[in-house]
């Protein structure tokens, strides 16, 4: 349970024109006041679309086995809060956002402050990682430019593949989507990126310009080869003086599911090895240790094996596009079962389409009950034959006639549904 101040800001989240709004004013000068404690972390900053997550936790992962201590800083969580910020893998205690909280809310109403709950978050995550890590991996919330995390000045700006998502607050075209997530870039901090579309490409590369930041992609300097898919195992390359000249790392093994996991490796590995190429003490050994002992929740996570039920958190039609295509090519012997569920920003229509092209079933909608929940209307029922549930005793209840030993359920279409996911696993058990 969230402290009441910070409750009383949690509605600051959800509205867009908090966003467009938005001014880093007020986080900046509650930092200021607390002695501004990002200045004295070291860090790496991530932006993106799909795969922020995932490439936050796989840097995490090497760093933290190479011997550091690692804050990580992430949005957004899966069943609490805590989730958002921990140390080593251990997340921050309701006590300690207890105390950081009570120390910011005095100090706001001291000086007649009232930060975003996003500012108030990120604030409470570095008085959290302050003299308490070696190195912090921080997760934008939402855009880039704009965004909260945004004070700080990283060793080194990653940017993860960048699509249509959020386009009511980040704008309708790539070329506007990516201009926010390039705001990331700092003047002469250099930028390691995923492969990109050739219009973000070029967005990204004319920031980094105007900074006077060298920006690496993979695909260019950053190359990788998939050897197998079932179990994900792949080659990666680098080839520039900024990593390791003519570096290759061969038959690395991830236990992710999901080739699209091998680029976001790719982008991890390489944020490794130029921190190795800047002498932190990384060697191969902590690469291929930290991707082979890789667990993210609500990543193509299996619920249950009896009967076969998988969540993933895909929530835009591109990371679902890929998510399905990998989780139906490694099962492709079963009949799949959707469990889904939207929020209201997103396109709807086209994940629905997309999702009606993996099943001949019909499919099972959980009705989430919050106020950025999308609502089906009667057309949308009808022309994708959703059974609409708010219950999740009456979906279990009805989802299992149709389940048997040739068929899965795959939970996806937003974060939010994991909990419900989960309970929906155990009635069924």
């Amino acid at each position: 349970m969230l402290p009441h101040y910070l409750q009383s800001l949690a509605n600051n989240e959800s509205h867009a024109s908090n966003f467009t709004n938005y001014s880093p004013d007020t986080i900046v000068a509650v930092l200021n006041l607390l002695g501004n404690p990002h200045h004295k972390i070291p860090c790496i900053h991530i932006a993106g679309t799909n795969g922020k997550g995932s490439t936050a936790h796989m840097i995490a992962a090497i760093l933290q086995t190479a011997g550091y201590t690692v804050g990580l800083y992430t949005s957004p969580h899966l069943i609490r809060y805590n989730e958002r910020i921990s140390i080593n893998g251990k997340e921050i205690t309701d006590e300690e956002i207890s105390e950081y909280t009570g120390m910011l809310e005095t100090l706001c109403n001291t000086h007649s402050y009232t930060p975003t709950f996003f500012d108030a978050f990120t604030i409470i995550a570095f008085l959290h990682f302050y003299n308490s890590v070696d190195i912090a991996v921080i997760e934008t919330g939402l855009g880039g430019r704009l965004d909260s995390t945004n004070v700080v000045t990283p060793l080194i700006s990653v940017i993860t593949p960048i699509s249509y998502d959020h386009t009511a607050i980040l704008g309708s075209t790539l070329h506007e989507i990516a201009y926010q997530k390039a705001g990331i870039i700092k003047k002469h901090i250099p930028v390691i990126s995923a492969p990109q579309k050739p219009e973000v490409k070029e967005v990204l590369q004319k920031e980094a310009s105007m900074k006077q930041s060298p920006i690496f992609f993979v695909g260019d300097h950053i190359r990788f080869t998939i050897v197998s898919q079932n179990p994900l195992v792949f080659n990666v390359m680098v080839n520039h003086s900024a990593f390791d000249q003519n570096k290759i790392l061969k038959n690395i093994h991830c236990s992710l599911m999901g080739d699209f996991q091998a680029a976001n490796a790719s982008v991890a590995i390489a944020t490794a090895l130029m921190l190795r190429n800047n002498n932190w003490a990384i060697v191969p050994e902590h690469i291929y240790h930290a991707m082979s002992n890789l667990y993210i929740p609500g990543r193509c996570e299996v619920l249950s094996k009896k009967p076969l039920m998988i969540f993933d958190c895909a929530h835009n039609p591109e990371a679902l596009e890929h998510t399905l295509s990998n989780i139906c090519k490694q099962y492709a012997d079963y009949e799949k079962i959707f469990c889904t569920s939207f929020m209201k920003d997103k396109d709807v229509a086209k994940m629905l389409s997309i999702i009606q092209r993996f099943t001949s079933r019909p499919i099972f909608y959980f009705q989430i009950p919050d106020s950025r929940s999308y609502i089906p209307d009667q057309e949308i029922k009808e022309t994708f034959s959703l059974n609409v549930f708010t219950e999740t005793k009456s979906l279990a209840k009805l989802l299992k006639p149709h389940i048997d030993s040739n068929s899965m359920v795959i939970f996806t279409g937003t974060f939010r549904i994991y909990p419900y996911s989960r309970t929906i696993c155990s009635l069924l058990h």
